[in-house]
């Protein structure tokens, strides 16, 4: 389907498919939670939030702690580098739509806490499908992935090898998802800044290159 203006060829609007989605993926979690509730937070999924009709889409790997807490993506100090590199772009986040990969928090419980994980292949395998939907209704002209497991969802959906983030961030490249062209940039994942502040740089210069994309397809 054809999205204009926010409505697709059916006529329905891009939100009430998202939202359509989204409840079929809080359902799929809900049953999860019933067998393996120790491997995730799946009650409390975070989804996608911003502009539908916006022409950027960033992908992060999973919401964590504070995410899941708001129910918001990129609300933690991750969240805070992104909004340093998003005013670096130099538009507004309302102008993008954000969301991840996984939809919940993946983590490693012990006694007395829980900590964030990277996602296990086949949960990430069982993120794909909304992902994949995600993109073709939002249909952005350029596509940022926040690390190294969106880069590799990305890369999968499209049917294309995953480049390692380390030579591929700032770069770009084109890719199909059904009828969404988009050009693909890595980024390193906004948490990277926090603990190797000698990426920082990097991290800043690749926003600048990003920011030049987006603000093309106004």
């Amino acid at each position: 389907m054809i999205k204009e203006n926010g409505r697709n060829s059916g006529g329905v609007s891009t939100e009430a498919l998202l939202r359509e989605a989204y409840d079929l993926e809080r359902r799929r979690l809900l049953m999860l939670a019933e067998r393996d509730e120790p491997q995730g937070e799946y009650r409390f999924p975070v989804f996608g939030e911003g502009n539908v009709s916006a022409h950027a889409l960033l992908i992060g790997e999973a919401p964590g702690a504070e995410e899941t807490k708001q129910q918001r993506p990129f609300v933690g100090r991750a969240g805070k580098q992104l909004d340093e590199l998003i005013a670096i772009f130099g538009v507004s986040r309302e102008e993008l739509y954000i969301s991840n990969t996984v939809k919940y928090r993946p983590v490693i419980r012990s006694l007395t806490s829980a900590r964030n994980r990277t996602p296990l292949p086949k949960e990430l395998a069982a993120a794909l499908p909304l992902l994949r939907r995600e993109i073709e209704l939002i249909g952005p002209r350029v596509i940022l992935t926040l690390g190294n497991t969106p880069l590799k969802a990305v890369c999968q959906i499209a049917g294309v090898a995953a480049p390692a983030i380390g030579g591929a961030h700032g770069k770009e490249q084109t890719l199909k998802i059904g009828a969404c062209a988009a050009r693909l940039i890595p980024l390193y994942h906004p948490a990277s800044g926090i603990y190797n502040r000698s990426l920082i740089e990097v991290m800043e210069r690749d926003a600048l290159f990003a920011g030049s994309a987006i603000r093309g397809t106004r």
